[in-house]
């Protein structure tokens, strides 16, 4: 047995061990979702859907869930605004220290979120805004503004200068060229970016905790909450539920935009 068939064997092995690692969690929620028991256990001895009609005795579920998701939606949007022009300026402009410039704004990804969260408040208590929708906004899109800015740039490494340059010679002033030209071939990465700061958003814990109070409240947040006083399975069912649906909505996006085919070769 050839070196490079022992490296291509350990390296399968490795891949594997490494999926079921990531998989196993999900697995086992979403059978423990399914479990007849008033207490979390594995393997269940009986399976029922009790725990699917349980979910509405959440505190607040469905309001704290519409919050989050127009929450989501409108980070998605406004970072994915902010990534294109940020990402057009790095890859296209010979800007000085560009590298600095894209390290810092892809800082976030790599602070802890705790940190973030009591930098956040502080800053929003100082300007007397804390505690609002849009500071709650507002922190979202800090937080995820780097994966649109990530995915754009990469969706750009991938284009045709040379297509832009056509149009222009062709007489296209820079907003066609860009309606036109550019924005058609950022599409994958814009799609993907917005999936990515939108998910994030949405059950984010760690910054929305410090970022609400009163009347305003999340998802993940109650969530929480829930697990803290009681032991069934219900925010399994709910999380069992939730998987399911933004499976489904990658699998829509990838059947439309190839946002993952789109960068393997």
């Amino acid at each position: 047995m050839s070196e490079r068939s022992i490296f291509h064997s350990v390296n399968s092995v490795i891949a594997w061990l490494s999926l079921a690692f990531l998989v196993f969690p999900v697995l086992l929620t979403v059978v423990v979702s399914f479990n007849a028991s008033f207490f979390i256990e594995f393997p269940p001895k009986a399976f029922s859907l009790h725990w699917y009609g349980n979910i509405g005795k959440i505190h607040r579920i469905l309001d704290a869930t519409l919050i989050s998701a127009g929450i989501a939606i409108a980070s998605g949007i406004c970072a994915c605004i902010l990534a294109i022009g940020a990402s057009l300026a790095l890859s296209r402009s010979p800007l000085p220290g560009r590298a600095a410039i894209t390290a810092f704004l892809l800082s976030p990804v790599t602070m802890p979120m705790v940190a973030i969260g009591i930098a956040l408040v502080q800053f929003f208590i100082s300007i007397g805004t804390a505690f609002t929708w849009y500071s709650l906004m507002i922190g979202h899109i800090v937080l995820v503004v780097a994966y649109p800015i990530r995915t754009l740039l990469a969706s750009l490494a991938l284009t045709n200068p040379a297509l832009e340059e056509a149009a222009e010679s062709l007489g296209g002033g820079r907003w066609t060229v860009f309606r036109t030209i550019t924005l058609p071939q950022m599409k994958p990465g814009l799609v993907s970016g917005f999936l990515f700061a939108s998910l994030i958003s949405f059950d984010n814990y760690p910054i929305s905790v410090f970022l609400v109070r009163g009347g305003i409240t999340t998802m993940p947040i109650e969530i929480f909450n829930y697990i803290t006083q009681n032991l069934d399975p219900t925010p399994a069912a709910f999380s069992t539920l939730y998987i399911v649906v933004i499976s489904l909505v990658i699998a829509l996006a990838e059947w439309r935009y190839r946002i993952i085919s789109h960068t393997i070769p």
